[in-house]
């Protein structure tokens, strides 16, 4: 596992928590429908992400911010709380279909511009969302170009 997701309804509340919690630093960053592309949203669109590098792995902290996108959505029905395990994948097209044939179902598909594309497929038989993840930057250099440090 390379990230895991959590949708949160206040970013900063959660941020502090986790500082607190953990003592790590996030770096955070906003995407709307200029930046990024997520199907199944709305015309317009903001969401911002807070990501902590801890090891190998990321958390990523997701507050939709305006508009209406499966994070929204998530939030109105089921509330704050982890929403993906995210895993690294070199082919996206080739992991794409190995999900397919697995028999998960793609949930949506979507790309910040600058950092890569991604797929949510439902993994009912893990208890969970899979995000695979195709980084067209590493995520440091993509943080470090677009992010800003947020440590409590």
């Amino acid at each position: 596992m390379d990230q895991i997701g959590i949708v949160v309804p206040d970013l900063k509340a959660a941020m502090d928590a986790y500082i607190a919690n953990l003592g790590i630093a996030f770096q955070v960053f906003d995407v709307d429908e200029k930046t990024s592309v997520f199907s199944g949203s709305s015309a317009s669109f903001q969401i911002r992400f807070a990501v902590a590098l801890v090891g190998s792995s990321s958390i990523e902290l997701i507050q939709p911010v305006s508009g209406v996108t499966i994070y929204s959505d998530v939030l109105k029905t089921r509330g704050p709380g982890i929403h993906h395990m995210g895993i690294y994948v070199d082919d996206l097209p080739q992991a794409k279909k190995a999900m397919e044939h697995r028999g998960y179902k793609a949930r949506m598909e979507g790309e910040i511009h600058s950092l890569g594309q991604f797929s949510y497929y439902d993994a009912p038989d893990m208890h969970c969302i899979v995000e695979l993840l195709h980084l067209s930057l590493a995520l440091p250099l993509f943080l470090a170009e677009n992010a800003t440090l947020y440590t409590g």
